[in-house]
């Protein structure tokens, strides 16, 4: 199971930074964890070799740090969060990458700025996608299952990551001659027709998995995609959690909904990668 000891967020000088850093902070006093920041300054490479000379030349680095530990330190407005900033030339997204692996990360957070599925790919790491404002700590998460392991681990995460007592469960199935959504829920304590489903032993071992005793089921004729939008906008949830693909009966959906997910909901998105082929 994955720990949370270090965090790295991302900061491009843009209007959601502030966002970033500060639920940066928050789950860093949460949580304990360790807090790094990174900005990287991309140069464009024209017809000239980069040396480090030119780079120091032609970089401030003490200048830009300065200036984002002035932003950062207004917004840890308790200064109880010691945190450490780095500063480094290249490509964002490979910046973030190779920091990430450096420091040992267990959690990237980043704006919408950079290529989310590129960093999760590559890093291997859970990402946290900044969209709205900071608004303490979430209230309301939503997580998609398939009931997969990987889905299991997602949500054991999410529960160490943010200590959130109200984690909502979501699973879609589809019946093709269905012509219309239906909507049961599933608890420990009843027994109806109306939940009775080819998954139903999944879902109740999942429950225990995550000490979690309800899971809205949606029997759905639409596709997955459009099932889980149309349900996430109507619920509207701060944080969507979502694991990578797994199998099960309604097929690996997760890791195909990602990037669908990511661009049409306007949650914060967690999205899950799995530490490594064991914990699949």
């Amino acid at each position: 199971m994955r720990e949370l000891n270090t965090i790295l967020a991302a900061i491009n000088i843009s209007v959601l930074d502030d966002e970033v850093i500060k639920r940066a902070i928050l789950m860093a006093k949460e949580t304990k964890a360790q807090l790094h920041f990174i900005h990287a300054v991309d140069i464009a490479i024209l017809d000239i070799e980069i040396t480090s000379e030119f780079l120091k030349q032609k970089i401030d680095e003490e200048g830009i740090k300065k200036k984002i530990s002035q932003k950062i330190d207004m917004l840890n407005e308790a200064k109880d969060i010691q945190y450490i900033l780095h500063v480094s030339v290249g490509d964002a997204d490979e910046q973030i990458i190779y920091k990430a692996k450096k420091i040992r990360a267990d959690l990237i957070i980043l704006g919408l700025y950079s290529d989310t599925n590129n960093i999760a790919q590559k890093s291997g790491l859970p990402i946290l996608v900044i969209k709205n404002s900071v608004n303490g700590t979430y209230k309301n998460i939503l997580a998609p299952t398939d009931f997969s392991n990987s889905s299991k681990k997602s949500i054991l995460f999410t529960q160490l990551a943010f200590k959130s007592p109200i984690i909502e469960l979501v699973h879609i199935y589809q019946e093709l001659d269905d012509l219309t959504i239906e909507y049961s829920q599933l608890d420990s304590d009843k027994d109806s027709d109306e939940s009775v489903f080819l998954g139903r032993p999944l879902a109740n071992i999942f429950k225990k998995d995550v000490g979690i005793q309800k899971i809205e089921m949606i029997k759905s004729s639409l596709s997955i995609n459009e099932s889980l939008l149309e349900y996430i906008k109507a619920k509207k949830n701060e944080l969507l959690v979502l694991g990578s693909s797994g199998s099960d009966i309604a097929g690996s959906f997760l890791g195909s909904s990602a990037t669908y997910l990511l661009r049409n909901t306007q949650s914060d998105i967690l999205i899950y990668i799995p530490l490594n082929q064991e914990e699949k």
